[in-house]
């Protein structure tokens, strides 16, 4: 089965873009509700990501950071590292790195790295540092320790990051696993995790 930016973006995979968008939007305003330093906002984008390949997902955490933006506009600069999140995800996904446990949390540190390197700049050229999110808290005591901003926000991103990025792609892990064989046999990276499961030519599990 052919892979890539022309042949992911089927009518199946385009129809699972909203539903991961909605999956971000719902996570990220939970996680601002309850003030919590993390976001849980890329679950969707893991989601679609891993099924649909990682120009489905690059669109998918974009498109989730837009929608947030109409809520917090703080959100919307940020769509360059929910979609880094959602090409990365798609690309480990494809060399089968979130088939196991632990290839899963190395993935989940390997995005927190990524959404580290491409947040920081933006939180700190466009924002000075300061976002108004519960993180800043984190940010400000390191600041209080004497740290240079470049320094204090990048250690903030990852420390938080690796949390939220481990977090979010177990549990998106664990939904992709639940689905049935006969909706990942329909997507381009699908087969990745049937596993061992036997299907006919029609799609439906063989006992």
């Amino acid at each position: 089965m052919k892979r890539g930016l022309k042949k992911d973006f089927t009518l199946l995979a385009i129809t699972m873009i909203p539903i991961g968008v909605a999956i971000n939007v719902v996570a990220y305003q939970l996680m601002t509700i309850l003030k919590m330093p993390i976001y849980l906002d890329v679950i969707g984008t893991c989601i679609v990501a891993m099924v649909a390949g990682p120009w489905v997902g690059l669109v998918t955490g974009g498109l989730g950071n837009v929608v947030n933006g109409m809520l917090n506009p703080v959100s919307i600069p940020f769509a360059i590292t929910s979609m880094a999140i959602g090409l990365t995800a798609g690309y480990l996904s494809k060399y089968r790195m979130l088939v196991k446990p632990w290839r899963i949390i190395v993935s989940g540190l390997l995005i927190a790295v990524v959404s580290s390197a491409t947040s920081s700049p933006i939180q700190v050229i466009l924002f000075g540092g300061v976002t108004g999110q519960s993180g800043d808290i984190v940010m400000a005591t390191l600041l209080a320790t004497g740290k240079q901003i470049w320094t204090a926000v990048f250690s903030q991103t990852l420390l938080l990051g690796v949390v939220d990025k481990v977090l979010a792609i177990l549990a998106s892990s664990l939904i992709v696993y639940k689905m049935t064989p006969q909706f990942l046999s329909k997507m381009y990276y699908g087969d990745i995790y049937m596993r061992s499961k036997k299907m006919n030519r029609k799609g439906d599990q063989v006992k």
